[in-house]
């Protein structure tokens, strides 16, 4: 199996604690190298931070430690540019009061700047088994479905490929707007969304992933939100997809920020960096 490269920073949260026993299965496979990262500003404690997050792993291959930068977001940038993981994962990076949009304003600089997907730890997750794939429909899909396959694959897990039809009225007839009637009737009629959102499936099923397609009809944000809550989701994989204009730019970030502040589970933010 291809390695995968997972970089998890540590600050002694709680939500790192979390991300480090959410991920351990995942990091325990053989194929996996995990790095564990601190800040220079925990320097003091990054003895122990390492230990903690050893004893939670249980791996039989022992991570890397490193520390780097002086801020959380500047140490991220630094390592994922210095050893170019597959996927970096943090915590919420918060702060109490008037400063917490300040981690809010470094989580969106985050998503911007690095080359690596990331993994923000959100909610109290018990495991990693059940994803739930934002699929746009373009040619991103296919790269969303391989990260997921590299983390979901290993343990076993299922996925749901959710599509969501914001035009209903103008497409579908009233009678075909049942959300199971309508999996059917997109993946029938063989245009793009159809077979980008039917190649990722069989990127998923090809690694073992049990993958179904989903489709809700309506606003983008409120069906996500509404899946989530109905589903029994882990984990919530969005693409930070290419964006062709200024405007697109803005839209994009402003639903991938929506969706990464306000998700009651950890959110997976999938970089593509390459053409299918």
């Amino acid at each position: 199996m291809k390695p995968f490269n997972l970089m998890i920073y540590l600050d002694g949260s709680s939500a790192a604690r979390r991300m480090v026993a959410y991920l351990a299965p995942l990091a325990r496979q053989s194929h996996v190298n995990t790095t564990f990262l601190v800040d220079e500003a925990h320097q003091d404690e990054a003895e122990m931070y390492f230990f903690n997050a050893e004893q939670l792993l249980q791996s039989d291959h022992a991570p890397t430690r490193t520390m780097r930068g002086a801020t959380p977001e500047r140490a991220i940038v630094l390592e994922t540019r210095a050893s170019q993981p597959d996927l970096v994962a943090f915590g919420p990076l918060r702060k109490e009061g008037w400063r917490r949009w300040l981690g809010q304003s470094a989580i969106g600089s985050l998503a911007r700047r690095l080359t690596c997907s990331m993994l923000l730890m959100q909610g109290r997750p018990n495991e990693l088994r059940r994803a739930l794939v934002c699929a746009a429909g373009g040619p991103a899909t296919l790269h969303d479905a391989q990260m997921t396959a590299s983390i979901i694959g290993p343990l076993g897990g299922q996925v749901t490929i959710l599509h969501i039809v914001s035009q209903l009225s103008l497409t579908y007839k009233p009678e075909e707007r049942d959300p199971e009637r309508l999996a059917d009737l997109v993946m029938e009629k063989q245009g793009e969304v159809a077979r980008n959102i039917a190649a990722a499936k069989t990127i998923l099923t090809e690694r073992g992933v049990a993958t179904s397609v989903r489709i809700r009809a309506g606003m983008v944000l409120e069906e996500i939100q509404a899946e989530i809550k109905t589903g029994g989701y882990d984990l919530l994989v969005i693409g930070a997809h290419r964006a062709r204009t200024p405007l697109d730019r803005v839209l994009l970030e402003d639903v991938s920020a929506e969706i990464l502040f306000n998700s009651p589970i950890p959110v997976l933010l999938v970089q593509n960096t390459s053409d299918f």
